[in-house]
């Protein structure tokens, strides 16, 4: 498997709740949690979750709380427009159920492991005892040594 790569905002904007946010603060100065869970029924756990991806790909920011109120607003213009036109990663090395996941806007997480040898083996060994212990045929060749690990969870919709 490879790498996934791609630009941070245009993967952030890949998820429909996502898009949703900035769609609400586009025509505002801001707006609290509350008035944005609101807009787009759903949950606040879910909302959070969201909000957090779109603050590390530098699209939103908590810029003031107040009370208990934490208030929204984007950190400049976003073009919604171009961010639909992007390509998907390639994604034909992937199994389809996993392909399918990515497209949808599943949480993806890549695990970097250290560059030592030691820590490559330790990685491989445990991989291959989940794979045991869940019954899973992982044939991976002698030499192989992973530099990270590719964690996909299923999206929430």
């Amino acid at each position: 498997m490879a790498k996934i790569r791609g630009d941070p905002r245009q993967v952030a904007l890949a998820h429909e709740t996502r898009r949703g946010i900035v769609e609400t603060l586009q025509d505002v100065d801001e707006k609290s949690t509350v008035q944005i869970q609101e807009a787009l029924k759903v949950t606040r756990y879910h909302l959070y979750h969201h909000l957090q991806q779109l603050t590390k790909a530098g699209i939103v920011e908590n810029h003031r709380d107040q009370g208990r109120a934490r208030w929204w607003r984007l950190t400049g213009p976003i073009n919604l427009e171009d961010s639909n036109n992007t390509s998907q990663p390639d994604l034909t090395d992937f199994p389809d159920e996993v392909a399918s996941l990515i497209r949808k806007g599943a949480n993806v997480h890549w695990i970097e492991i250290p560059g030592s040898a030691r820590d490559a083996i330790a990685a491989k060994k445990m991989l291959e005892s989940a794979a045991d212990e869940w019954g899973v045929e992982l044939d991976l060749p002698f030499t192989f040594t992973p530099s990270g690990i590719l964690v996909i969870g299923k999206s929430r919709k």
